[in-house]
C-alpha cells in the first residue's frame, strides 16, 4: 500500500470536516494479478480510480472520479465512488420508526425531493474515515485497505451510536468491498437501521478523457451488454423514485428484463419514469422467495456472494462480474450527470493558462456527461425501514453485526 498524496479537504458549508483536514490517498496494486490497481481516499472511504487490463495488451481507468481530490463532495460530485450511510437509496418524507418504538417519529434531511438519499446532506460520503492498521505480517499488505469511522447517536437523524468499517481488498483479479458495523450504544437505544453501499460509476470503454480521445460514443455505456442471471423483478416505484412495496416480475416488463444478455442502450430512453434511463432496484430471487435469509440479523452467515450481474464492453473487451451478499442492487445509468470539461469550482480562469490553478470537473479536464456510466449500488432494499415486509433488513440491534460484502472481478473476452 502506498500514500500517494494529501490535499486539503474542500470548505462546504454544513458538510464533512473542517476545512484543512487532509484527505489521504492510498494506491493499493496486487502482484497476482498484474495491471489491477485501485487509488482510494479517506474522505467517504471514496473509490476514485480502478486500473484494469483491456484488450489490447493496456489498462484503462473504468471509474469516474476527478484528479484533483478538492472537487470530491462539492456540487459537481454525484457520490463517485463514496461510501454512503446510514442508509443507502431514499427514505420516504425522509421519516421512519423502529417497530420497538411505533410511537417515535425520526426525522432525516429531505435532500432528494421529499425523501432523504444516501444519509442526507451531511452522511458517511463526506467524513474523513480514519485508516485502520493492518495486523503486522499480514498478507493482505498492500492489497487491503480498513478504514472506519464512528456515527454518533442522532447523527443525521438516525438513533444509536454506530460503529463502521469498510475494507478495499484486490485478489484474483477482483475488487471486493466489505462493510461491517455495530452498534455502540446506551441501553435505551438499542437498535437503528444501517444498509451501506459503494457508489462507484463504472464505465469499461474507459474513463472519457480528451486526450485518449475517448469523448464520443464511447463515452457512454449504451453499448455495454448487460446480463442479470439471477434477477427476475424488480421495485416498481413512485413519482419520486421510491419503491411503492410491489414487486414487478420481468415476464411483464421487456423494458427491465436483462435475463438474457442484451445491450443497455437498446430500451434506455423507454424506462418507467419518463424514459431517463435507468435508476431501479432489482432483488435476487431468494430475497422474494427466502426474505428471512436477508434479515439483518442473519448476514453473518450469508458468506458467499451471489453473481447478480455481468457486464461486458465490446471495445475494450473487459468484462465485469458482480457478486454480493446483498438481497439486491440499485441499477443506475448516471440519468442526470453532466459535468462539461469547462466547468469549474474555483475562481474564474482560462485553461488555457496553466499559472490559474483551480479545481477542474473530470479526469484530465474530461467531461462526464448522461450515461456515461453505470452504477451497480449493491444494498438493502430501498426504504425498507417503511415496508413491513422488509425492515427486518435494515433493522440492527445491538446483539447483531452489519456485514456485507460485494466483488467485482475482471476479465478480457
Amino acid at each position: 500500500m502506498t500514500i500517494v498524496e494529501q490535499t486539503p479537504v474542500p470548505s462546504v458549508e454544513g458538510q464533512g470536516p473542517p476545512p484543512g483536514t487532509p484527505i489521504r490517498s492510498f494506491l493499493l496494486t496486487d502482484k497476482s494479478s498484474p495491471g489491477i490497481a485501485c487509488q482510494i481516499i479517506s474522505l467517504g472511504a471514496t473509490l476514485t480510480h480502478l486500473w484494469v487490463p483491456d484488450n489490447n495488451n493496456g489498462t484503462r481507468d473504468v471509474v469516474l472520479g476527478f484528479d484533483d481530490l478538492t472537487a470530491y463532495r462539492t456540487k459537481h460530485d454525484p457520490y463517485f465512488g463514496a461510501s454512503v450511510g446510514r442508509t443507502a437509496n431514499r427514505i420516504a418524507q425522509g421519516r421512519f420508526s423502529l417497530p420497538s418504538q411505533p410511537g417515535v417519529i425520526y426525522s432525516l434531511d429531505q435532500n432528494n425531493g421529499p425523501n432523504s438519499l444516501h444519509g442526507g446532506i451531511d452522511g458517511f460520503s463526506f467524513r474523513n474515515w480514519q485508516v485502520e492498521p493492518l495486523n503486522e505480517g499480514s498478507e493482505d499488505e498492500g492489497t487491503s485497505l480498513s478504514l472506519s469511522m464512528t456515527s454518533e447517536h442522532m447523527d443525521q437523524g438516525f438513533p444509536g451510536r454506530l460503529r463502521v468499517i469498510c475494507t478495499y481488498r484486490l485478489f484474483n483479479s477482483s475488487l471486493e468491498i466489505a462493510y461491517k458495523a455495530n452498534l455502540e450504544t446506551s441501553e435505551e437505544h438499542l437498535e437503528t437501521i444501517v444498509s451501506l453501499t459503494n457508489h462507484a460509476y463504472f464505465n469499461l470503454n474507459g474513463v472519457p478523457t480528451p486526450e485518449s480521445g475517448n469523448v464520443a460514443s464511447t463515452a457512454l455505456v449504451t453499448n455495454h451488454v448487460l446480463e442479470m442471471p439471477d434477477i427476475d423483478s424488480y421495485l416498481e416505484l413512485n413519482a419520486t423514485s421510491v419503491p411503492t412495496g410491489n414487486v414487478l416480475p420481468l415476464d411483464q416488463a421487456p423494458i427491465m428484463d436483462f435475463r438474457k444478455p442484451k445491450i443497455l442502450g437498446d430500451h434506455i430512453k423507454q424506462t418507467p419514469g419518463g424514459g431517463h434511463g435507468y435508476d431501479h432496484f432489482y432483488p435476487a430471487k431468494t430475497a422474494i422467495s427466502t426474505p428471512k435469509e436477508y434479515h439483518l440479523c442473519n448476514d453473518v452467515h450469508r458468506k458467499t456472494p451471489a453473481i447478480l450481474a455481468k457486464v461486458y464492453s465490446p471495445d475494450s473487451g473487459i468484462h465485469l462480474t458482480m457478486a454480493t451478499t446483498e438481497p439486491g442492487f440499485q441499477l443506475y445509468t448516471a440519468n442526470f450527470v453532466q459535468l462539461d470539461p469547462s466547468q469549474v469550482d474555483g475562481n474564474p480562469g482560462s485553461y488555457e493558462d496553466p499559472s490559474i490553478h483551480f479545481p477542474h470537473v473530470g479526469k484530465e479536464r474530461g467531461g462526464y456527461m448522461p450515461h456515461s456510466a453505470f452504477c451497480l449500488e449493491a444494498s438493502k432494499f430501498p426504504d425498507a425501514i417503511n415496508h413491513p415486509s422488509w425492515r427486518d433488513q435494515v433493522i440492527l440491534r445491538q446483539q447483531d453485526t452489519y456485514e456485507s460484502k460485494t466483488i467485482f472481478t475482471f476479465s478480457v473476452k
